[in-house]
């Protein structure tokens, strides 16, 4: 250990190094963890927070997407590649699905149970149910609320070093290849330059990164403190980004953030306008379990319309439904079911109103995602560098960060198995690295974070939300820009305000990044997560990945076709 004088700070500098090195301890990333330790290798995890209770699943989760080939038609591999080719075409490979997903299916469902949490009910089956566009009962409804808690004790059994309540700001490279990152803790400030022969980002999606409708960015439906870190470090490390043109949004209930769509169609809820129309019945041949990005698309053509409230009508469901689904809906997050009863909702006697949610960068459908381009080993386009979870643009949802975390903690293992101790990089440099990270803590004057981050969700929400242009976007690109000068101006009070400074910056990156994809893609595709009014059609030439990737001070698009073989799937 040594110290680190800067400013008016000394702070102390610990130096690890590890075979694998995993940034983010959420979902993906404790599975990655336990991949990357059951196949030998030495781990480090850092989280933000604690990785007991860390990430979107960090308050519990009640659905997994699975095919269990239980003899029908549509519960195969196959049937399933298909539902991904149809909802997600054009926004991802289905080879590397398969690898990703459909090869570690069966063994994420194992490893859920061997930690204590199946996919079970209590009498040993799945409780299956259907909706966003499934062609069956894709979704097993279980109790997740102790998942985390047990992926966390699972992880530290595994011998892993963990660095709860450690921010990682930035990668480490060497002669072009990933050899580990930087970060501090955020209460102590004390600072770890951490060596690894491979490293796994798993730092999730982007959030408060648009207006939310609670008024509140920290109300957020997915979790708050997911703020693109990952994305960015790589993004400067010179990694492709594949997929971040898509703003995803989703439906809640008025007034809370709270997971819960799933629960409420895949039951059985119905969308009812103020006409008394379930206008999704009207509108879309699945219905109220059309694809997600056909139900907010028609929800908020039905406000725009000046049908609003919306609503979700639940009074038909059978008793044993609803009973299932009120001692449920508490398995994401614990107030709901708390927040219904003191505003005196009961879904037995009336429809609930529901809005539309804050836009997030995170991927176009529950199959295929947005971010660090992986191929079928989970590896990114720089040597060293692996990525999972909702950081990665072929991860989503619960299933994809348990399969794909696991798969990309075994790959990194395997990397490193295969690679010498990396040269570090100069100190010099780590030491400009610090002092730039520190700068914010060491002004005696400057901008709250929070004045520069709600212009940053101001410009999102006003140029690249739900209905873009290209010159929306073009002037939102220019407003971003000009806002970076205010970057290095902005002062931290303490160690958590220097947090809040550099989620800021990702905050804008991130939002630079995704309105220059939307930008380049003259299409819309899955509407309205990426809807351009000027080029409203789906277009079969833009089947396929809009990659991003940083040259000098440019951010560079390119287009990658997506080739599909086998048919559209089953309805």
């Amino acid at each position: 250990m040594t110290t680190l004088k800067t400013g008016r700070a000394e702070l102390e500098i610990v130096r690890l190094s590890a075979d694998v090195l995993i940034v983010g301890g959420g979902l993906a990333g404790t599975n990655a963890a336990m991949g990357a330790a059951e196949k030998g290798a030495t781990v480090i995890v850092a989280d933000k927070g604690k990785i007991e209770r860390s990430g979107d699943a960090g308050g519990g989760i009640d659905h997994f997407m699975a095919f269990l080939n239980q003899n029908q038609e549509w519960d195969t591999q196959d049937a399933f590649l298909g539902y991904v080719e149809r909802i997600g075409r054009g926004t991802g490979h289905l080879s590397i699905i398969e690898s990703v997903y459909c090869a570690e299916l069966p063994a994420a469902i194992e490893r859920m149970e061997r930690i204590g949490n199946p996919l079970t009910q209590a009498d040993g089956t799945y409780y299956r149910t259907k909706s966003m566009g499934q062609p069956g009962p894709y979704w097993i409804n279980f109790n997740g609320k102790k998942l985390k808690p047990r992926l966390g004790a699972a992880v530290r059994r595994l011998g892993c070093t963990v660095l709860d309540k450690v921010m990682m700001v930035d990668l480490l490279t060497q002669d072009g290849a990933v050899v580990g990152a930087i970060g501090f803790h955020i209460r102590s400030g004390t600072f770890y330059v951490i060596h690894a022969k491979a490293t796994v980002i798993a730092t999730g999606n982007t959030n408060r990164l648009y207006e939310n409708p609670r008024l509140n960015p920290f109300n957020t439906w997915l979790c708050p403190f997911d703020t693109g870190d990952g994305q960015v470090m790589a993004f400067r490390a010179g990694v492709t980004l594949s997929n971040m043109e898509y703003m995803r949004m989703t439906l809640l209930p008025k007034g809370f953030a709270a997971p819960g769509f799933n629960a409420l169609v895949g039951m059985g809820g119905r969308f009812l306008n103020s006409l008394g129309e379930y206008y999704m019945e009207k509108r879309h041949p699945m219905g109220n379990r059309a694809t997600r990005y056909d139900v907010v698309f028609h929800t908020l053509q039905e406000i725009r319309e000046g049908h609003g409230p919306i609503y979700i009508d639940c009074r038909r469901l059978e008793e044993k439904d609803l009973a299932h689904l009120m001692r449920t809906l508490g398995y994401d997050k614990d107030t709901l079911p708390d927040y219904f009863a003191q505003r005196g909702e009961d879904l037995r006697e009336k429809p609930v109103e529901i809005t539309v949610s804050e836009g997030m960068q995170a991927g176009p459908t529950e199959v295929t995602g947005s971010g660090i381009k992986i191929d079928r080993e989970c590896a990114s386009t720089v040597a060293g560098l692996f990525a999972c979870g909702d950081a990665a643009d072929h991860n989503r949802c619960v299933h994809g960060a348990v399969a794909g975390g696991y798969k990309a903690g075994k790959s990194a293992a395997r990397h490193a198995s295969r690679s010498s101790v990396p040269e570090p990089p100069r100190e010099t440099a780590i030491k400009q690295s610090i002092e730039w990270f520190l700068a914010p803590l060491n002004r005696r004057s400057g901008y709250p974070y929070r004045q520069v981050e709600n212009a940053v969700r101001k410009i999102m929400s006003e140029h690249a939300g739900a209905m873009r242009t290209e010159i929306g976007l073009q002037v939102g690109i220019e407003k971003l820009k000009r806002l970076e000068k205010y970057l290095d101006e902005m002062k931290a009070a303490d160690i958590h305000d220097l947090m809040r400074t550099h989620e800021t910056r990702s905050l804008l990156e991130v939002g630079k990044i995704m309105a220059t994809a939307a930008l380049f893609r003259t299409e819309s595709r899955n509407k309205p997560y990426h809807h351009r009014l000027d080029y409203p059609d789906t277009d079969d030439k833009w089947c396929g990945l809009v990659a991003v990737k940083k040259e000098g001070d440019r951010i560079s698009c390119s287009f990658e076709p997506v080739v599909y073989k086998m048919g559209a799937g089953i309805l």
